[in-house]
């Protein structure tokens, strides 16, 4: 065996680094320096700076603590403190025998991640057991790989024969060569999140690197959302809910909400509800509300001590998550999809609903959805009684907090400096993206948000995720799919004869066909391109037409629908959105949206609007 070949082998049979790759193991190699050491000589000193590990390959060495204990080595290496946070070595090395030994230095330690095994180590050498597990014996014959899911099979198998039959069919009806194609394109991107192929925020990036790479639009539509002001909107926010999690003060406010309110789950989830009601005239994005409620959601379900998965931690959950969501289609700034449609309305419309008329004219609607998330809380969990909360406990944990810290009061300004700037947006004509840019800019440079916490912190693929959705919908106007779909339309839909009644099924039939393959706010947008020559044809009040195609485009049965569930995954909460009650849950809150435009029907016809 050669000496290359045995240094190998004496650190891949060692425990400490039973865990390490291949790959790590090629690197570690390259810094090995054999030494020796005659008998009675001093490998290294108590308080002396820890700058390697040594691997035994020979001999005895003795420790010496700094209270005189002694301890000969029950495991071939010492030096652990290398392999640690701890700067210094803990007690005097010293070989009782020539020793023969593999040095290796702190720097190329310090990827490997073994401070916990290394501790065990150094915990082995006083206790006399060897607490560090045994590496296994590699396995004589490799485990076969697991089959591949009948699912995924299935699912690739369309994503290769679906699209080309859809691009054959679009040209065949009519479609230019690029919509053909950019519907072949989609196709691809709907199968691949049914499927659940590959992450989420894969499909979209694919689709709009295809895009580009065909050359079906410029380039400044495909890649459209990432110029655009949501860009600056959601890095802002998402760097804002960061801070405040990370700095403390939701966990302050949250035990100073916690101590006030009455010890019941109704106002503990109501908290959470009424604080996403509070956002969402201002933040005209629901991803950006939740993140901002997240950090809120984590510190209440650890102050109040739920267990993870339990009915009650899905359910305060639950209210957060329609916190953030109810009131998007009764507020024309709650989503931006809102803006766009009201966009394409009448001037005379625009000019009635510009201000708090949308939400008055939605007030049937807000107390449906309201009431029925408050029924539909207690149907869909089953919460069993819950411990008194202590209070005692909390009180102590706020006093233990200190003073407001110079981060907190950061977090605090930074937030009340947003909420209040994109409330009064109408005076100072100052954009909530230019607000949120320049509180970014002002948590960089006052380091309140590390390099570190840029990096990890921020949801990049969530923000590339809802970029690419833009991009996506810009491309399908550019190629004129919407207006083509509104030409296929023609007169299907003149059995309606202007009755309210049969036009919200419609209206709502065309959008759940549209919502399995576009996302929210391009399931909005194109219903709305779609269904609004119908309307003004049969003379029902355009507003009418936007407020429908706003909350039926909320609906959703598969997480990949709704960008807000992809949110939640990807933050660690996916069990939670698959959770029995999440979905009874969202059933309840489905039926409630149609109840709720059927329900305003005699309110807009006492406001005239029908």
């Amino acid at each position: 065996m050669t000496l290359h070949r045995r240094h190998i082998e004496r650190v891949r049979c060692d425990a400490l680094f039973a865990h390490c790759a291949p790959l790590q193991l090629a690197r570690l190699l390259g810094q090995l320096e054999p030494v020796t050491f005659a008998a009675g000589q001093v490998l290294y000193e108590r308080g002396a700076k820890a700058e390697a590990l040594y691997l035994l390959d020979g001999g005895e060495v003795e420790l010496c603590t700094e209270s005189g204990r002694q301890a000969t080595l029950q495991a071939p290496r010492c030096g652990e403190e290398a392999a640690t946070d701890v700067k210094t070595y803990l007690a005097t090395a010293t070989a009782r025998t020539p020793v023969q030994a593999l040095r290796l230095p702190r720097e190329a330690l310090a990827e490997l991640g073994l401070t916990s095994r290394a501790l065990l180590g150094m915990a082995s050498h006083l206790s006399g057991e060897a607490l560090l597990p045994a590496p296994k014996p590699p396995a004589a014959v490799p485990a076969a790989p697991a089959p591949v899911p009948r699912k995924e099979i299935a699912g690739w198998l369309a994503v290769l024969l679906v699209p080309p039959l859809l691009y054959f069919a679009g040209s065949g009806a009519g479609l230019s060569q690029e919509a053909a194609l950019f519907t072949a394109i989609l196709a691809v991107t709907v199968l691949m999140w049914l499927f659940g192929l590959v992450d989420e925020y894969v499909p979209p990036l694919l689709a709009v690197a295809a895009v580009l790479m065909v050359g079906l639009v410029p380039s400044d539509i495909a890649l459209g959302g990432f110029s655009s002001r949501t860009l600056t909107t959601l890095i802002g926010v998402y760097a804002l809910a960061s801070l405040i999690g990370a700095s403390g003060l939701s966990y302050r406010v949250m035990t100073a909400l916690l101590i006030r309110l009455p010890d019941t789950p109704f106002w503990q989830q109501t908290a959470l509800l009424l604080s996403g009601y509070v956002l969402s005239p201002i933040m005209p994005s629901g991803n950006a509300r939740l993140s901002l409620l997240l950090p809120m959601y984590r510190d209440m379900v650890g102050g109040l001590g739920l267990k993870p998965r339990s009915a009650a931690t899905v359910a305060l959950m639950a209210a957060m998550f329609s916190g953030a969501m109810l009131l998007s289609p009764m507020l024309l700034t709650s989503k931006s999809s809102n803006l766009t449609v009201f966009g394409m309305l009448p001037a005379q419309v625009q000019e009635q609903f510009q201000g708090v008329f949308w939400l008055v004219a939605a007030g049937v609607a807000v107390a449906v959805v309201t009431l029925t998330h408050l029924i539909a809380m207690r149907l869909s969990f089953a919460l069993e009684p819950q411990a008194p909360l202590p209070r005692d406990r909390l009180r102590e944990q706020q006093a233990l907090l200190g003073p407001v810290t110079v981060p907190e009061k950061g977090a605090l300004l930074g937030f009340v400096l947003f909420v209040v700037g994109a409330f009064t947006t109408s005076w100072h004509q100052v954009n909530p993206a230019w607000l949120a840019a320049f509180i970014l800019v002002a948590l960089l440079l006052t380091g309140l948000v590390s390099k570190k916490d840029f990096q990890q912190k921020i949801d990049w693929p969530m923000i590339f995720f809802l970029l690419s959705l833009d991009g996506l919908s810009r491309s399908m106007s550019y190629l004129g799919l919407d207006t083509a779909l509104s030409a296929a339309v023609g007169g299907t839909f003149d059995f309606v004869g202007g009755n309210l009644m049969l036009f919200i099924p419609v209206v709502l039939a065309v959008t759940l066909v549209l919502r399995l393959a576009l996302p929210t706010t391009a399931g909005m947008v194109v219903v709305a391109v779609v269904m609004m020559p119908v309307a003004m044809e049969q003379n029902i009040h355009p507003w009418v037409l936007a407020f429908l195609t706003a909350i039926f485009s909320d609906m959703w049965f598969k997480p990949y629908q709704s960008s807000q569930c992809l949110q939640l995954n990807s933050s660690g909460y996916g069990k939670y959105i698959a959770d029995p009650g999440f979905r009874r849950y969202n059933l309840f809150m489905n039926v409630s949206r149609v109840v709720a435009a059927y329900a305003s029907v005699p309110y807009w016809q006492w406001l005239g609007l029908a």
